[in-house]
């Protein structure tokens, strides 16, 4: 009787003697295997790793590895937070509805429902499950997205279009607060910007009307060409008193210096009226000096105010602007999607090799049940056949 401990030599000899029943079996596998790899569609992937990038990056990775250290690998850093938002972004059910429609996935997926609602969500699961993949590196902090079809440029194109929406998404559709002060100030400066010009405008226009270049220094001189007159003409009347108590009044020096007081009196009425035959083009006249005057202030007083405002609120612009930046989440391409070169599945090389491997395994089985029964029990197996060949 057949020892029921069988060795490695115990085992080869059995091959051996079943080594044509192993060998077919190997081979049916290969061949099922090969035509399986060869008509088995072919998928190309086309991968992109991106890193997020947040203000709290200035700690550099010694603030990371402490973090790390600290929480032991518990604490969520700013990066894996971030990294989480990006992938929630990507998956939400609006983008990716619009990556079905954009590339016309419902006939990729052979999805013939008639109610466009039940299409559409067996169109986004199969996205989901079969050709977009979205994780999380938390060794290296990145994201690594993958997209896998049966045409490599369709492939390239879908991981690009995820990159383009989340540049998109975190550009323009996330609104932060460093945003929203940016907006507001840059309207203010925009507003007052505008009412400085139209004081500009305002100034050059009350200098042109008024014929008033500078209106403090013109003042100046037409009060002291006006002084000077008056002061001429009271110095000629005392003058002329005293004369009078000299020469008759007839007399030809009397006749002269009233002739001369009264050319100087009339000279200062015409300065008094602002003649244009006595004063110049570009002297103001005294009688208009207090109301341009106030006009003049009220014009410097509201640039003033203007520029104190601009001077405010400009630097504030600036800050905000810098705030906005770094406010606003951020990432770093590491890998472009890429026209695949090699393809992503079927494995054939590996498909034939586990068959092969499977279907030789499955032989030996075979082969020890069959010796197993046929060896081992042999005296039972006849007695059996013996048995239910007697009659009666």
């Amino acid at each position: 009787m057949i020892s029921k401990e069988m060795g490695l030599l115990d085992l080869l000899l059995v091959i051996a003697k079943h080594k044509v029943f192993v060998t077919i079996i190997c081979l049916l596998a290969a061949i099922c295997a090969i035509t399986y790899s060869l008509l088995t569609p072919t998928y190309w992937e086309s991968a992109a790793t991106l890193k997020p990038v947040s203000e709290q990056d200035g700690l550099g990775s010694f603030g990371s590895n402490l973090l790390e250290m600290v929480g032991g690998g518990v604490i969520s850093t700013p990066q894996s937070e971030l990294g989480t938002d990006f992938i929630n972004i990507m998956k939400r059910r609006e983008f990716r509805e619009e990556v079905v429609r954009r590339f016309n996935l419902i006939p990729y997926f052979k999805i013939t429902e008639a109610d466009s609602s039940r299409a559409m969500a067996l169109a986004i699961r199969e996205l989901m499950e079969s050709v977009v993949n979205i994780v999380w590196d938390e060794e290296n902090s990145l994201i690594v997205l993958r997209a896998e079809t049966r045409d490599k440029v369709l492939s390239r194109d879908i991981a690009r279009y995820y990159l383009d929406y989340l540049e998109s998404y975190t550009l323009n559709t996330k609104m932060s607060k460093g945003r929203l002060k940016r907006e507001f100030l840059e309207k203010q400066v925009s507003k007052h910007m505008r009412d400085a010009d139209s004081l500009a405008i305002a100034m050059r226009d009350f200098q042109v009307k008024n014929r008033s270049i500078a209106i403090d220094q013109q003042t100046e001189s037409l009060v002291k060409l006006y002084g000077d007159t008056a002061s001429q003409v009271m110095q000629a009347q005392i003058e002329y008193e005293m004369a009078k108590t000299q020469y008759d009044a007839k007399a030809p020096q009397l006749l002269k210096m009233a002739e001369k007081i009264k050319l100087m009196e009339d000279r200062l009425k015409d300065l008094e009226d602002g003649k244009q035959g006595f004063t110049p083009r570009y002297i103001v006249k005294i009688d208009k000096i207090p109301d341009l005057s106030m006009q003049y202030a009220q014009l410097m007083i509201n640039v003033d105010i203007k520029k104190r405002i601009i001077e405010y609120l400009y630097p504030q612009y600036e800050l905000a602007k810098l705030e906005e930046l770094k406010d606003l989440p951020t990432f770093e391409i590491y890998d472009q999607p890429q026209i695949a070169g090699i393809r992503s599945k079927p494995k054939r090389a590996l498909i034939v090799v586990i068959t092969t491997l499977a279907a030789f395994l499955f032989s030996i089985v075979i082969v020890m049940l069959k010796e197993s029964l046929l060896v081992e029990n042999k005296e039972k197996i006849e007695q059996i056949i013996v048995a239910l060949k007697r009659k009666g």
